[in-house]
């Protein structure tokens, strides 16, 4: 049997105190010590050591109906921060989060996206002005997640497939070598499901389904991201939903992709807004296009369904347009098709983040540091 020394449990007191802190985001001493069943002593140690390291600080009083109020301690938010970028074919969107996931700082910039030099200095430069914008040192910075438009390796260090943005074999040693952070890609639809599980971690098992403009989705099982033996867990889009239909940039014929996405909705030059701007108009035409999106739809989400048997959780850039009457709609369209029709839905609207996909690639890098300290 292993024996456990007093420096380990040093440690573990340590870290319980400051989790428990983070986690009631406003506690006292007393309080500390009668939920963590450790002697008064101890926690006064432990919380002396964690505001020296500067990871709490001591924040007014608690509030209290009777006698002396007690020092209420919180966790330094701002102590450490994590950046996600999203990059897309000609604009780049960057924030800066705080342990809790809130957004500190954000920029975006028109950029078309290239595998030159001068892209990666732009980018680059763009990120540490942010920080300065936002009086953040470099130190304090865990690292940089960078949203993407492809399949990427486990480690986060090279694009296996990237068609949309003709970036396969891209790694992250142009940005890193240009940044003191470590930097990681990050599939787009996995950012997005990032921030789906960091604001509803009761989320265990789902499928995120980004109805973005592209396609792209996530597997969540036991409230943590599939990625299969291959990274390929999850990329639904080029699952084949019309034998020999529309051609798709992965080259072959009839997916997902093509029926799924914001881009099979618009026609060209159109914008979102405009279209459904003019289907909550009652316009003939854009009612029966967005009639068939949704069949399309129904299809895909009763296939999904049928493989895992979860919720269905609809982000993307549809997604802040769909009312309850179209997930109703929806849901009416797929209990027609299935074998096993619920009563219950299956159907979820994910958060209504603009920035989902960037703020998303930085929450890995916070889970990091929480798990490790």
């Amino acid at each position: 049997m292993e024996k456990i020394s007093m420096n380990d449990i040093r440690k573990k007191n340590y870290t319980d105190v400051y989790r428990l802190i983070y986690q009631e985001g406003r506690i006292s001493k007393s309080r500390i010590a009668s939920m963590l069943q450790m002697s008064p002593p101890t926690v006064t140690q432990h919380l002396a050591a964690l505001i020296d390291d500067g990871l709490i600080e001591k924040q007014g009083q608690m509030s209290s109906g009777i006698g002396r109020k007690a020092t209420a301690y919180v966790a330094c938010s701002s102590v450490y921060t994590s950046i996600g970028v999203e990059i897309l074919p000609n604009q780049v969107t960057a924030v800066i989060l705080d342990l809790y996931g809130n957004v500190i700082e954000k920029k975006e910039i028109l950029l078309a996206f290239s595998q030159e030099e001068t892209y990666f200095d732009v980018l680059s430069q763009s990120v540490l002005e942010l920080l300065q914008d936002a009086e953040i040192q470099e130190s304090a910075v865990l690292g940089m997640g960078v949203g993407i438009q492809g399949l990427v390796s486990e480690d986060g260090q090279k694009v296996l497939y990237g068609k949309i943005l003709d970036c396969t074999g891209l790694t992250v040693r142009l940005l890193e070598e240009r940044l003191p952070f470590p930097v990681r890609f990050i599939h787009d639809a996995e950012c997005a499901a990032e921030l789906e599980l960091w604001q509803k971690p009761e989320l265990t098992d789902a499928i995120y389904l980004s109805l973005g403009v592209h396609l792209g989705a996530a597997v969540i099982t036991n409230g943590r991201i599939q990625r299969g033996r291959t990274g390929r867990t999850g990329t639904v889009e080029h699952m084949t939903l019309v034998e020999g239909g529309r051609s798709c940039y992965c080259g072959k014929q009839g997916c997902m992709e093509c029926y799924c996405s914001a881009e099979a909705l618009l026609e060209s030059g159109e914008q979102l807004p405009d279209f459904f701007a003019l289907l909550r108009q009652g316009n003939r035409q854009h009612s029966i296009r967005w009639s068939e999106y949704l069949n399309h739809l129904a299809l895909a989400l009763n296939n999904l369904h049928m493989v895992l048997d979860c919720i269905i959780v609809l982000g993307g850039h549809i997604a802040p347009y769909l009312t309850q009457t179209d997930l109703d709609i929806l849901f009416s369209k797929v209990q027609g098709r299935t074998a096993f029709p619920e009563e219950e839905s299956f159907l979820l609207l994910g958060a209504q983040e603009n920035n989902a996909i960037a703020a998303g690639a930085a929450i890995p890098f916070i889970r990091t540091f929480l798990s490790a300290i």
